[in-house]
């Protein structure tokens, strides 16, 4: 009697087992809460921009992650019909000059339901911003040939009208969609783009007092 009972428990057991469906455990899986996405974009401004890769993603992935836009150009293009523009994205917006932040080649898309731009992001260089020791800039040089190209350079920020402390540079290349490091080249001197001169003489003295105007 307990070896039928047996053979009838086992037979139970393998029909059970014949029943059993992938889809059923495929079912029981759902997608990621709101709590989780919250989560997720906590985690982005907490580790810094530079964690995460945006290649792949567009500018409406960004505005979900709440990033900051420190900077959005568009890039001159002569030969080609297409839209590209150069950004830096930062997680928090002190990092835009002092921390982790992105600088992104992005093509154009298509227009949103209400005409904004979508921009598509192409690659991505992370870097770590320390003003003025450490500072970035867009510039147009023809530097490898007679014709401007876009570059992306790291520099020292002096307050002055002529920037001559360099340490690397990048060509924004829109044909290979990438940034492309270069040598720097000997005796490399750009113009501050952020230099401002003071109309003020600091040489002016007043006639009554002798103190100079600041």
């Amino acid at each position: 009697m307990k070896e039928v009972f047996t053979f009838i428990l086992t037979i139970t057991v393998v029909f059970q087992s014949c029943n059993y469906k992938p889809q059923d455990q495929v079912e029981q899986k759902v997608g990621p809460t709101k709590k989780e996405a919250i989560v997720n974009i906590d985690t982005v401004r907490k580790i810094g921009a530079s964690i995460h890769s945006f290649i792949g993603k567009t500018t409406e992935d960004i505005e979900v992650l709440q990033m900051h836009t420190c900077l959005g150009v568009m890039l001159p293009v002569i030969e080609s019909k297409a839209k590209f523009a150069l950004a830096q994205y930062s997680a928090i917006i002190d990092h835009c000059q002092r921390g982790r932040t992105k600088f992104v080649i992005e093509r154009f898309l298509r227009y949103d339901t209400n005409g904004k731009s979508v921009f598509v992001i192409l690659d991505e260089l992370n870097v770590e911003t320390n003003y003025p020791v450490t500072c970035y800039g867009n510039f147009r040089l023809a530097i490898e040939g007679d014709r401007e190209e876009n570059y992306l350079v790291t520099f020292y920020d002096n307050n002055c009208e002529v920037i001559t402390q360099i340490s690397r540079i990048w060509r924004i290349d829109l044909e290979k969609e990438k940034f492309v490091e270069i040598s720097k080249p000997k005796n490399l001197t750009l113009t501050n783009p952020d230099y401002i001169e003071s109309d003020e003489d600091p040489a002016f003295t007043f006639p009554s007092t002798g103190e100079k105007s600041f």
